[in-house]
């Protein structure tokens, strides 16, 4: 996997997430934010040669790499990389399943040296500034199929603020994976598979209940080993496995 011209490189949020998502059957995948195309490739792995995806990029040097990416692979007739912003993509079908990394950093409203070092490439791919949490939700709202689903990421500390986002859209968090770096660690990550349904509908989970109440996932043991469960979940993607 290629990733020399990305701001953002291969990371441990997306392998969990490409692992995570359970496809079912689906027939149409869409991956916004491709990076390298990690997450497209990861699909294509996980479904059938019948599925086609789509995967969307609006930095010119990380689609050029995405692009690369999937010539190289054996998937490559079924992936398409755009090289667009997602308010200006038109598909042409709805997609079973929507998946995405998406940016996570708020830009900040007192720059800081580290803010000031980052490239603009790098500062897109990690800052919501160019898809926010609202900007994913309308998008994922109006172009995914009847019973589909979105499958996301974002900081656990904001598990509130993005379960509400999504509700204005109608779209509700039906399963949730809450991820730590080791078992003394506070929780970090959420992964979400959201979709269009009420919300006291009966597959549905409550907004933002306590870390004990959701599946979790703990990366390393006290040692810093990978732990069974993260080699259990990650394996087929993972060569060192």
């Amino acid at each position: 996997m290629a990733q020399d011209k990305c701001a953002m490189k291969v990371n441990t949020d997306s392998l969990i997430l490409g692992s995570w998502v359970r496809p079912n059957g689906t027939k149409s995948v869409l991956d916004i934010g491709t990076g390298t195309g990690i997450l497209a490739l990861m699909m294509a792995q996980k479904t059938d040669e019948s599925t086609t995806i789509q995967a969307v990029e609006v930095e010119d040097s990380a689609a050029q790499q995405a692009k690369s990416n999937v010539e190289a692979s054996k998937w490559s007739k079924r992936i398409s990389v755009h090289h667009t912003a997602l308010e200006v993509y038109k598909p042409k079908t709805s997609f079973d399943i929507i998946v995405s990394n998406p940016p996570y950093f708020e830009h900040s409203n007192n720059p800081t040296n580290a803010f000031a070092s980052q490239s603009d490439a790098r500062q897109s791919a990690r800052q919501t500034a160019l898809l926010t949490p609202t900007a994913l939700f309308q998008f994922a709202a109006n172009n995914v199929s009847e019973g589909g689903s979105l499958y996301c990421v974002y900081p656990y500390r904001r598990m509130a603020e993005i379960e509400r986002a999504a509700l204005t859209f109608d779209l509700t968090a039906t399963k949730r994976l809450v991820v730590k770096h080791d078992s003394k660690s506070d929780p970090y990550l959420c992964v979400y598979r959201f979709q269009a349904q009420r919300a006291n509908d009966g597959d549905s989970e409550n907004v933002a209940k306590s870390e004990n109440a959701y599946p979790s996932l703990i990366i390393r043991d006290l040692d810093g080993e990978y732990t069974p469960e993260f080699k259990a979940l990650c394996r087929p993607f993972y060569l060192k496995f």
